[in-house]
């Protein structure tokens, strides 16, 4: 998966590749929105979805949003956790 944070809305870009149906790979991109609450606290709320090269604006009744909490950051990693306290680890693409 990579994952790309940008300054403007929508400022993340996930993308992956998978395998429907054990066919050839076809990339998935989700593109969500970051608003930042305090110093640790983000929601993300989710905005678009790209599935084999048919975009689909996600409606209003329907848009998943989560708080973030980050429990870790430095000039490489970023580690958030979600209200279940999941972890996500980010390190950073030097490419």
């Amino acid at each position: 998966m990579f994952v790309a944070i940008s300054r403007a809305n929508p400022r993340v870009e996930a993308k992956i590749d998978v395998k429907l149906l054990g066919g050839a790979s076809n990339e998935v991109v989700v593109k969500t929105n970051l608003d930042v609450i305090s110093d640790i606290r983000m929601t993300e709320t989710y905005e678009s979805a790209s599935i084999l090269g048919q975009k689909f604006d996600l409606p209003e009744a329907v848009k998943y949003s989560r708080e973030l909490y980050i429990t870790y950051l430095d000039d490489d990693v970023l580690v958030v956790r979600d209200a279940s306290g999941t972890p996500e680890i980010l390190v950073r693409n030097t490419m």
